[in-house]
């Protein structure tokens, strides 16, 4: 009996650390209210009213969640291996972006295979989005804040679909922020995008507010 509480303690704490990090990632650290990585994407696609938002988020979820891994076993294993074998002149940090630009690109291929689970028009218009969503800083600024924060591989993949479920909770209140700034209250001057980078600017300022932050000297 012992044995078997230890056990399930140790399951409920790598649980509940690994919801923490899911938190963390989508709301205190969230990539584009704290870290402004996808923003371009975003503005693209609020406005776009044809563009399906769960065609996008999906391979973006998928994406971010299998990178993660990929991204762990990179600083880890990879590099570590790969240093002493590097000249001199060129520093492991130099080759860091492109290796995890790769480690992107392979997540991407990942998902490409597992949509064909999906039906036929949707796969379609998955794979159509799955570019737009795996090329994209988010991705690759996650990856380089979890080696930068030496997460271990369960908090990595933790803050990877955090990041990514950020990303997607954001698309729905900028998209219902951007409807209800078309009235006719907002100057014309401010309409469209200056009213939409003012509106991530000032929830982007409510998660300081929320998290914290100090002024170094």
């Amino acid at each position: 009996m012992p044995t078997v509480n230890i056990e399930m303690q140790s399951l409920l704490r790598g649980v509940l650390e690994f919801i923490s990090y899911m938190g963390l990632a989508v709301f205190a650290e969230n990539v584009i209210l704290a870290r402004a990585l996808g923003v371009t994407r975003l503005l693209k696609l609020v406005p776009d009213h044809k563009a399906q938002v769960w065609d996008f988020s999906l391979p973006l979820i998928l994406v971010m969640g299998f990178s993660a891994p990929l991204g762990w076993a990179t600083h880890n294993l990879f590099f570590p291996w790969l240093r002493p074998h590097l000249p001199e002149w060129l520093p492991i940090s130099a080759l860091r972006p492109l290796v995890y630009l790769t480690c992107g690109v392979l997540a991407m291929a990942i998902t490409w295979v597992l949509l064909f689970v999906l039906p036929c028009r949707q796969r379609q218009a998955c794979r159509a989005q799955l570019t737009l969503g795996g090329c994209s800083t988010a991705v690759l600024g996650t990856l380089l804040i979890c080696a930068n924060q030496n997460y271990t591989m369960v908090q990595s993949i933790a803050f990877g679909l955090g990041s990514a479920l950020g990303y997607v909770f954001i698309i729905f209140i900028v998209r219902e922020g951007r409807r209800r700034l078309r009235s006719k209250d907002v100057p014309s001057i401010f309409q469209g995008l200056p009213s939409s980078l003012i509106y991530i600017g000032v929830l982007s300022l409510a998660i300081y507010g929320l998290v914290g932050h100090a002024v170094v000297l």
